[in-house]
């Protein structure tokens, strides 16, 4: 897989794990005005991943393996393990 589709893959599930995160804060009834701003956040991070994801040529992202790929990864991957973290914890 080459680094632009798996920099914008990060933020795709980056996204979906907000979007998992914001509903169980509405779920638990925490709503004001920081689930509005992670809602508008997730809104964006989601369409601009799933449009550079269609045509990974034209985004203007890292063209080769570095520190940046990495580290969105990385972050994508802390984020979902503590979203996976909050939702045991509900379930349990």
């Amino acid at each position: 897989m080459s680094p632009k589709r798996v920099y914008w893959s990060a933020f795709a599930v980056f996204g979906l794990c907000a979007a998992a995160d914001v509903a169980l804060d509405v779920s638990a009834g925490d709503v004001g005005i920081n689930t509005a701003a992670a809602t508008a956040g997730i809104v964006t991070v989601g369409y601009a991943s799933v449009v550079a994801l269609r045509d990974p040529d034209r985004a203007r992202v890292p063209s080769d393996w570095g520190p940046l790929v990495y580290l969105v990864v990385l972050g994508a991957a802390l984020y979902t393990f503590g979203v996976a973290l909050q939702l045991y914890s509900v379930v349990t």
